[in-house]
């Protein structure tokens, strides 16, 4: 039996995250990577996070999974932290390749992502 108030970063909290990655983003059906479960799960709990990974880590998704789990609140219970019900995430990179490669793995994971070049 849940409880009322569940912390994302609870095991109970990074098991709903899995499964609503598996379920909703077409290309997790595994689930999260090691870091992928350690950082979404701060992120969504207001935490602050610094992640250094090798390319091809999953960090991009780091950006993405948290915007699609506060946009879809319905899946899952009352978590302990306030959710915002029309997030926006804003990524500023110094390179265009980079911001390009962020826009396609957010696509590959059925991710919305859009560049605006200033």
């Amino acid at each position: 039996q849940m409880s009322s108030q569940v912390s994302f970063t609870s095991n109970e909290g990074v098991k709903i995250i899995n499964s609503i990655v598996k379920k909703h983003v077409s290309k997790c059906k595994d689930g999260l990577h090691e870091l992928q479960c350690i950082c979404i799960p701060k992120i969504l709990n207001l935490e602050d996070v610094f992640a250094i990974n090798a390319t091809g880590g999953g960090k991009s998704v780091l950006f993405g999974i948290p915007l699609e789990i506060s946009r879809n609140v319905a899946l899952y219970p009352m978590f302990d932290v306030p959710i915002c019900l029309d997030p926006i995430g804003v990524v500023v990179t110094p390179m265009k390749g980079l911001v390009n490669n962020i826009v396609c793995v957010l696509n590959f994971h059925s991710l919305s992502g859009l560049i605006v070049s200033l």
